[in-house]
């Protein structure tokens, strides 16, 4: 149930006019909860040049479909109302969620990380 972004300033780009351009790691303990684990980017807010909520977030894995415990899966990002109320879901092959329960080991030893995208302030 726990969902941990890393985010260094190393992987941040905001040479752009109007976006900040940041790649973050995810590292997952414990069980997968019906609905999503939570993604809370106020643990990297601090980091990224701009205070504003991202506009777009893409998970992705570079162990690509399948890897992640079930073939033809993919995550999906629920963005939520507040920084610490965003979602991360995996969906199975056929579009029905991932059930309850521990990780499975795919998970925990994969590298998945997400793709994010926030506004500059102008």
């Amino acid at each position: 149930m726990a969902v941990t972004i890393t985010l260094t300033s190393n992987n941040i780009d905001a040479s752009a006019n109007n976006f900040v351009y940041a790649i973050a790691t995810l590292s997952f303990s414990g069980s997968y909860s019906t609905g999503g684990d939570t993604l809370d980017f106020s643990t990297v807010a601090s980091v990224v040049p701009s205070d504003l909520p991202p506009i777009n977030v893409i998970a992705d894995s570079n162990g690509g479909p399948g890897t992640f415990g079930f073939s033809g899966g993919y995550f999906q990002i629920v963005a939520g109302n507040t920084l610490k109320t965003w979602l991360i879901k995996f969906i199975q092959a056929g579009g029905s969620e991932l059930g309850a329960g521990a990780y499975p080991s795919t998970v925990l030893t994969d590298s998945i990380f997400l793709n994010i995208t926030y506004r500059k302030l102008l």
